[in-house]
């Protein structure tokens, strides 16, 4: 194992974890790390599963799909990641075990409607446009509240918690705590949050899911 190798860099994240949860008073059991494979080719990313990372994270409905398929990825645990569109939902319903991109009342009713047809129990996080970014997806954190209720009211899907991604030019300590306290506010325990250039200010706010891919996979082209 070199220390550039997926292997390595693996490692390297890994330690890192310790290191901030420790520095927080945090057990470091509590950070799970979800290694972000959006366009990796599937051998890069069964090279992570064979240095013990069966977690992968993935952004677009179609190629979740397609890696799952694959005999080389069948180990992985599948998280989707990115924005969902209804019109793919059918894909990722029951493919990915958690999704975080949860955002409106529209989508909370097709994915409990395709979950309740497969007879299947979807966990989901809600996303949080947390800096109020017109040009991203996620709910605003007044409109939160109502869309945790509608939520709960689905017994097909159980909300776990809240994801977030903080405006790049910010200083993200501030939308890390803002995030940490309305899931606390809604009795939610599970706050995805923190990427490869954060995530150990995160997890000094609170991260129990920290999402990290070029850390691991390096720059994408």
């Amino acid at each position: 194992m070199t220390a550039d190798s997926i292997a390595g860099r693996l490692a390297t994240v890994h330690a890192q974890i310790v290191t901030a949860a420790t520095a927080a008073g945090r057990d470091p059991a509590t950070v799970s790390l979800v290694a972000v494979s959006k366009t990796v080719a599937p051998e890069r990313c069964a090279e992570a599963l064979a240095a013990g990372q069966l977690v992968l994270g993935e952004n677009y409905a179609q190629e979740l799909r397609d890696k799952a398929r694959l005999p080389s990825l069948t180990r992985a645990r599948w998280h989707f990641i990115g924005p969902l569109q209804r019109n793919k939902v059918k894909y990722v319903v029951g493919v990915a075990e958690l999704i975080h991109s949860v955002d409106s009342l529209p989508l909370v009713e097709e994915l409990g409607a395709h979950a309740g047809k497969h007879q299947l129990v979807q966990r989901v996080l809600l996303h949080v446009n947390i800096g109020r970014e017109p040009q991203k997806a996620g709910i605003a954190p007044e409109d939160l509240p109502s869309l945790v209720t509608a939520t709960r009211a689905r017994p097909e899907l159980h909300l776990e918690g809240l994801m977030c991604l903080p405006p790049a030019a910010d200083d993200p300590r501030p939308h890390f705590a803002h995030l940490a306290q309305l899931a606390a506010d809604h009795g939610l325990s599970t706050l995805s949050m923190g990427m490869s250039a954060d995530y150990v200010a995160a997890i000094a706010a609170g991260a129990t899911l920290i999402r990290v891919g070029s850390a691991i996979f390096g720059a994408r082209g």
